[in-house]
């Protein structure tokens, strides 16, 4: 069997359980504990879903959250919402440089995190064509700055260094 292309009128997919969804198609057929994944998890988030089996082969592929139906949408934003969970940024509240590292304290929509940057050049990526930035420390933690335009004005001065 190869690849199924899910879309509105293809197939519905349900959410069983916190990162697993049940795919029905419309000739009845159920394929039960998929796992979704995003293909561009950063880059294009809404488009290029994988539905992986246990044995983490692709079995079904929706090419974007728009062709499905809404059940369906919310089903896998609520699995997105789990996996792919990236504290976001509200404030940075320090930056302290230290033998090359930079110890980050910021304000995130999940409390106050400190976090340590290796590498200021490799780990701080300001998304091309978007006002986002995604920051990765040195457990390979990711954080998101959803619009650094929204940033306050102290914030604003410890990023312009960075970015």
């Amino acid at each position: 069997m190869g690849r199924i292309y899910v879309d509105k009128y293809t197939g519905k997919i349900e959410r069983t359980d916190l990162y697993f969804v049940r795919l029905t198609l419309k000739d009845g057929t159920v394929y039960e504990d998929l796992e979704p994944r995003k293909l561009f998890p950063i880059t294009n988030h809404t488009m290029y879903i994988t539905l992986l089996d246990s044995h983490e082969k692709e079995l079904g592929f929706v090419r974007d959250l728009e062709e499905i139906d809404e059940d369906s949408r919310r089903a896998l934003e609520e699995c997105f919402e789990e996996y792919y969970m990236i504290p976001k940024i509200k404030k940075v509240l320090k930056c302290v440089d230290k033998f090359g590292v930079l110890k980050w304290t910021v304000e995130t929509d999940r409390g106050e995190i400190t976090f340590d940057i290796k590498n200021r050049h490799s780990d701080i990526k300001h998304l091309h064509g978007t006002n986002r930035v995604i920051i990765r420390d040195s457990n390979d933690n990711r954080y998101e700055i959803p619009d650094i335009e929204n940033m306050d004005p102290h914030s604003d001065r410890i990023l312009f260094s960075y970015l």
